[in-house]
């Protein structure tokens, strides 16, 4: 006998899983199919154990590359920002890319590969769908999402737009998995705010500079 984890719908749709033990996978499913139930998934238990170690093991391999390379950008950025302590206003995107940590923004979008160019369409488009003709250009780059926008950014509340620009960062982690990543909004060359993610706390910090 062998041990089968499943995953099923009962007689009025509600799911249900467990483990059940079967001489193969075609008796197990008729045994489920005796108790009333309509299985969508079925596999040997201890292969299916053995699946989700592996996958746990690479989510944590994951979460510990994407940490050190937050932290190597949030090293540089940080030894950047040491110079401009006690200044009331952030650097500008100008003073950024002079140390390299932004490109110029040169044309809308602004990505090294498809799938960053796909994003930062997408993100153009939900931003443009909020407060058309905002959105002056987007550049999607490692751990770091920017968006430059102009005055029609105000016909949105601070709350909105900080709950939108929260939404974003997410929808960026979530895009590519990284363990930490930043969006930096800019306005007229000015940092208007910025929303750091923290995917070891899943939780999200939200400087406004306005």
């Amino acid at each position: 006998m062998k041990a089968y984890y499943y995953k099923a719908y009962d007689e009025v749709g509600r799911k249900r899983s467990g483990t059940l033990e079967a001489p193969d996978r075609h008796a197990a499913g008729q045994e489920l199919q005796r108790w009333g139930l309509r299985p969508y998934f079925l596999h040997d238990y201890h292969d299916f154990r053995k699946l989700l170690r592996q996958r746990e093991k690479k989510r944590r391999r994951n979460l510990i590359i994407g940490g050190a390379v937050a932290a190597l950008v949030c090293l540089a950025l940080s030894a950047f920002l040491v110079s401009y302590a006690g200044r009331d206003r952030p650097p500008t995107v100008q003073e950024y890319s002079e140390t390299g940590i932004l490109e110029p923004i040169s044309a809308a979008l602004v990505a090294k590969t498809p799938e960053e160019r796909q994003f930062g369409v997408e993100m153009y488009q939900i931003w443009h769908s909020f407060v058309p003709n905002a959105v002056d250009g987007v550049q999607v780059s490692s751990v770091l999402l920017t968006i430059h926008v102009n005055r029609r950014i105000h016909r949105l509340s601070e709350n909105d737009l900080e709950v939108l620009a929260t939404n974003s960062v997410r929808a960026f982690q979530r895009r590519f998995g990284s363990a930490a990543c930043s969006l930096w909004l800019f306005e007229d060359e000015q940092k208007i705010l910025e929303v750091d993610y923290n995917g070891f706390t899943k939780s999200t910090r939200v400087k406004a500079y306005q």
